[in-house]
């Protein structure tokens, strides 16, 4: 299940960075395998960015790992380091990774970063926190 949920957040992850790299013209096809295939200089370079505070750079390298090399730990690694990083996206995808735990402070954990992303306005991730609020508010 956690792999479903993984791919799931990747392809939300995916889909917001390729509209966020998408040209005006409606004419243009976008290449996913183009955007996600990294050169290994260019694995050393986001990195560096990454570690540097950038969360663009970060969560290009969670989705290369996850659909290019198939390598769901570093993917994972990534995805967070870019939520740290302030990437709104991101931080939705640490959401759905850690709210699929059943550890309680996993929950709190998911929780948090649901909320970090839905005040960057994420739009998912305010559907998804005004869902959890009307669940436990007392009604």
């Amino acid at each position: 299940m956690k792999m479903i949920v993984l791919l799931f957040a990747l392809s939300v992850g995916f889909s917001a960075f390729a509209q966020s790299r998408s040209p005006n013209s409606s004419d243009e096809i976008i290449s996913a395998v183009a955007d996600l295939t990294l050169r290994p200089d260019e694995v050393i370079r986001l990195s560096d960015e990454g570690w540097n505070g950038s969360g663009e750079a970060a969560l290009r390298l969670s989705l290369y790992y996850a659909s290019v090399k198939l390598d769901f730990d570093r993917s994972e690694y990534w995805t967070t380091i870019a939520a740290e990083n302030g990437n709104a996206v991101a931080q939705y995808n640490v959401w759905v990774q850690l709210s699929e735990s059943s550890n309680a402070d996993d929950k709190k954990r998911a929780i948090f970063w649901l909320r970090k992303s839905a005040m960057q306005g994420d739009p998912d991730a305010k559907l998804e926190l005004q869902k959890i609020e009307k669940s436990i508010s007392p009604g």
